[in-house]
């Protein structure tokens, strides 16, 4: 499955079309005059919110409560700052988030890794775009909340809504684990 997400930057907060396989699915946007971050993920054609996504404020942390549509809250947060590592309980489930060199991120769920996604170098008088890769049969809604969470936590204070453009050279910190580029996704 082949998850784009195409970030619009406005002058007071972020609209995110989400295409999966093409076809637009989800939006998602941050909600205005928070001091904290507030982002929420809909299903195309849906008023409620599929995950609220609702930032903490920590010290040199990422720290997130994602809240879904039935009232369950998950919290995401930093295992390692320093190897841009991270953790989600879901239920029974752990999700670890993985970042690598340059601009890719892994997913696993208990140990075994079920997406990865990539940012894109250059955007041209937008936001960040990216692009997810993940097992036909994983929580996708989870995986784009992941996706939108970084974004948030890293690219939100870097870019400005007027750029004509964007560069993203990546990152160069101690990974955690290494991006494993024989990983394919399953159908």
């Amino acid at each position: 499955m082949e998850i784009n997400i195409n970030q619009k930057k406005i002058s007071i907060g972020d609209k995110y079309k989400i295409f999966i396989d093409g076809q637009q699915s989800y939006a998602a946007s941050t909600k205005l005059f928070r001091l904290l971050a507030e982002i929420e993920l809909f299903e195309e054609g849906i008023n409620r919110p599929k995950y609220t996504l609702y930032k903490n404020w920590a010290w040199f942390n990422t720290s997130y409560d994602l809240k879904s549509f039935d009232s369950n809250v998950f919290e995401f947060r930093t295992k390692s700052f320093w190897k841009n590592h991270y953790e989600c309980r879901v239920g029974p489930d752990l999700y670890e988030i993985f970042g690598h060199s340059g601009r890719k991120y892994s997913v696993f769920k208990n140990d075994k890794q079920i997406a990865w996604w990539s940012k894109s170098m250059v955007t041209w008088f937008e936001g960040d775009n990216y692009k997810i890769i993940a097992d036909q049969n994983c929580d996708y809604e989870l995986i784009i909340s992941f996706c939108l969470i970084i974004d948030n936590a890293f690219s939100n204070s870097n870019n400005d809504s007027n750029s004509i453009i964007n560069i993203d050279l990546g990152t160069i910190l101690l990974q955690a684990r290494k991006f494993d580029t024989t990983w394919q996704p399953s159908y």
